[in-house]
């Protein structure tokens, strides 16, 4: 209610009420003229009947005042209270009760909007509480979840997609071929808004590193019609890891077999023909039967050790042993081998690795397996390195202490060292077969290095030699 309003409303009450007192005043006035009264009495009747009409004039007026004004100000008060309400509303934030029921006429008016304010409330709460649980449930999903729009924008992304995408700067509401540079994501999502209808498959990402990703769109709609995309983004590049592996597994194992079988088949068949009575070359098949006997014997022994390991069957019987002992065991073993290739075998013990108060390189390890370890890496050694020697030892790096074999050899391809401890793998395959390798050495290697909780380290450059570092502690 504005001023003008009020100011109306008071003359049109104070004009009725000055009206009625006028009214009463003429009917008493006429009452006392004519009654057989004193002329004296008439005029003082006549002058108090004035001063009532006066008085009762001016206290109405008063009262008339106040009453409107109360009004006016309760339902000013009411409609502040509702422009509050308004913008509590807006905000989303809103308490148990906004109106108090202070005015009568508009006690009903009050409760409804009370009820309703209590039910709002109610449903808001129930909101956000399903919005939380919403969240928690798209932010725990493991896998990177997308929704964009009709524009192909990102209107939304979990924190393992923000992880995933790797961009640097805000994703949201930027395009998605910006995000992820893929033609066959694109084809998919083309066919989801064309065909209206869920699609799957998998992508591989080039940029801005390498990834398999099988990835799966939903449509949603709003209204029938299409509202967006939702993505999920599943990474399979582990398993894809793995898958070849598998393959190159079977491929390598059955070649590796197939080999040395044939060989001793090939010369068996040979002597039986008629060889057998060649005393030179007979004794020379039999050698080389001999040999490749002894080569399908290792390849079974490794892939026997493996798969114990992995299996848990072959238990590491952990003791203190003094690693400075062993190093300089394997070395003796294997002394012959470098000598004969000229080469030099040496140990180097850094004495800030001492781990026990006499003197002693101490460790809690198993002492077979870790001599197994050391054999390997430093027959490896030996056979690809040409001049110059290798090193054994004990060094640290500030913070943890390793035991290493370093050699100067030809080194390793920098392409090659992520796949170095894979069964069968070999950096120079024809090289290794001729030198009696089963490509298993840093397999079993990194199998025993795992089972102790250690961490193996290759460190290595072409024609600068390799480190290969055990990492295993303080």
């Amino acid at each position: 209610m504005n001023l003008k309003r009020m100011i109306l409303r008071v003359v049109a009450v104070y004009g009725l009420m000055i009206i009625s007192i006028a009214a009463f005043y003429l009917i008493a006035s006429f009452y006392v003229r004519h009654t057989v009264l004193a002329t004296e009495i008439q005029a003082n009747l006549s002058a108090h009947l004035t001063f009532a009409y006066f008085a009762f004039s001016f206290l109405g007026s008063i009262v008339t005042v106040i009453f409107i004004v109360r009004d006016y100000r309760k339902k000013e008060k009411f409609l502040k209270e509702i422009e509050q309400f308004s913008e509590m509303v807006s905000q989303g934030a809103i308490s148990d009760k906004v109106f108090f029921e202070d005015y009568p006429d508009l006690a009903g008016v009050y409760n409804s909007l009370n009820d309703v304010t209590r039910r709002l409330s109610e449903k808001f709460a129930r909101a956000e509480e399903e919005r939380s649980q919403l969240n928690a449930i798209l932010e725990s999903i493991p896998d990177a979840l997308a929704i964009i729009d009709n524009k192909n924008e990102l209107i939304y992304v979990n924190d393992n997609a923000a992880e995933f995408f790797n961009y640097k700067g805000p994703i949201k509401n930027k395009p998605l071929i910006e995000i992820i540079r893929s033609s066959d994501l694109i084809t998919m999502l083309d066919n989801v808004k064309k065909y209206d209808k869920t699609e799957y498959g998998d992508i591989f990402l080039e940029y801005p590193f390498e990834k398999y990703m099988q990835v799966r769109m939903y449509p949603f709609y709003k209204k029938n019609d299409l509202s967006g995309v939702v993505i999920l983004f599943h990474d399979i590049t582990e398993l894809k890891k793995l898958e070849t592996m598998r393959k190159d597994f079977v491929a390598n194992v059955s070649h590796e077999i197939k080999t040395p079988v044939t060989a001793i088949r090939g010369f068996a068949e040979t002597l039986i023909e008629g060889a057998v009575e060649d005393r030179e070359n007979s004794i020379k098949f039999l050698k080389i039967i001999i040999f490749h006997s002894e080569r399908l014997n290792r390849l079974v022994d490794d892939l026997m050790t493996i798969s114990k390991i992995e299996l848990g069957v072959s238990k590491l019987r952990k003791t203190e042993i003094d690693l400075s002992e062993i190093i300089d065991n394997v070395i003796e073993t294997l002394r012959g081998s470098a000598e004969a290739k000229g080469l030099y075998i040496r140990k180097s013990m850094n004495s800030e690795c001492v781990m026990s108060q006499n003197g002693r390189f101490v460790l809690n390890a198993d002492r077979d397996r870790t001599i197994q370890v050391l054999l390997n890496i430093i027959d490896n050694a030996i056979k690809f390195t040409q001049t110059g020697g290798i090193e054994a030892g004990m060094d640290n790096d500030g913070r943890r202490c390793f035991f290493y074999v370093k050699d100067t050899g030809s080194g390793i391809p920098k392409r090659c060292l992520s796949r170095l401890g894979e069964r069968f793998y070999r950096v120079d395959p024809s090289r290794s077969r001729d030198l009696g390798g089963t490509g298993l050495g840093l397999a079993i290697v990194k199998h025993i290095v795992k089972a102790h909780d250690w961490e193996m380290k290759i460190e290595s450059e072409e024609g600068a030699g390799t480190t290969i570092k055990i990492i295993v502690g303080r």
